[in-house]
């Protein structure tokens, strides 16, 4: 691992086995993540971004082959998507979060409420007592947050964080997650299909498409000079209103099974402005100082 990144990940491929093939869900991802950096991972679902997530949390399942040339000698902590799956529905939520208290020393309920507190649960002493299904969506994910932060992590891996509350809710996550973010120097990996909610949030944005990163850039040069047209298509799609069934547009087809990637580009399919040769010829990697992307006809 480089000296200068807190995680390098280099080559990363997870498959399993389906219908009795091999199939890859990441297939030869390389990206890496600075101290202090917040670092977006965005794309459709089915993209492989969760796989992702969970390979450098350490918690893919036992049917997973992976293989990666990186180092993670790092403490991660990993926030889900629906906190009252990943919550212990038996057990208060201060004894949660004492569990997960990685200095022994502190183990103790006065740290608990502070965490709690820290997290803006209010209240701290008379929650620290009650269940998981007292508390609002909103609550419980602060109280993932407060779980995560007990391991003191050098990364936290956020994985669609904000995916099942309400706008107002989401932007309360964020700036949590912002806050520590700067006062305690916690490096992020944020997961999410949702461009606009990483646009002023994240310092690079990594697009991932069928198993593989599509292009990679600071987030701001990435929303004003986009050149892979998925990346085009998803920050088209950030900024159209939902129509009159209350649904948001899509791109028109659907992301390919790992059984099933086109050959050459995996986006040609559903491309605009694919030709021929997208069909035939995987794309090189094109990289300008530090924007990278997959596509020679942008």
């Amino acid at each position: 691992m480089s000296h200068d990144h807190l995680l390098d990940v280099k080559d990363l491929t997870i498959q399993y086995t389906i219908e009795g093939n091999l199939a890859s869900v990441v297939d030869q991802v390389s990206f890496y993540i600075d101290p202090g950096e917040i670092i977006a991972l965005v794309g459709e679902s089915g993209c492989g971004k969760t796989q992702v997530a969970l390979s450098q949390a350490g918690l893919l399942p036992k049917s997973a082959r992976i293989s990666q040339n990186s180092i993670n000698g790092i403490q991660t902590a990993m926030i889900f998507q629906d906190p009252l799956n990943a919550l212990n529905p038996v057990l208060k939520v201060g004894t949660q979060i004492l569990e997960g208290i990685k200095n022994k020393v502190k183990r103790n309920k006065g740290e608990v409420v502070q965490l709690l507190n820290a997290v803006g649960i209010d209240e701290p002493e008379r929650r620290y007592y009650q269940y998981p299904h007292e508390f609002s969506g909103g609550m419980r994910q602060r109280v993932l947050i407060a779980i995560a932060l007990a391991r003191e992590p050098d990364l936290l891996i956020a994985d669609e964080p904000t995916t099942a509350l309400d706008v107002t809710i989401q932007a309360q996550i964020i700036d949590l997650l912002k806050e520590f973010n700067e006062n305690q120097g916690v490096s992020i990996l944020f997961i999410s299909h949702d461009l606009s909610l990483v646009k002023s949030f994240a310092q690079r944005t990594m697009v991932m498409y069928a198993g593989r990163i599509v292009e990679s850039a600071p987030t701001d040069v990435l929303f004003s000079t986009p050149q892979h047209p998925y990346t085009k298509a998803l920050i088209q799609l950030s900024k159209m209103k939902k129509n009159n069934k209350g649904e948001f547009s899509s791109i028109p087809g659907v992301v390919p099974l790992p059984l099933h990637y086109p050959t050459g580009c995996r986006f040609h399919p559903r491309c605009p402005s694919a030709i021929q040769e997208c069909a035939e010829k995987e794309p090189d990697i094109i990289l300008k100082e530090d924007h990278s992307w997959v596509c020679p006809y942008t």
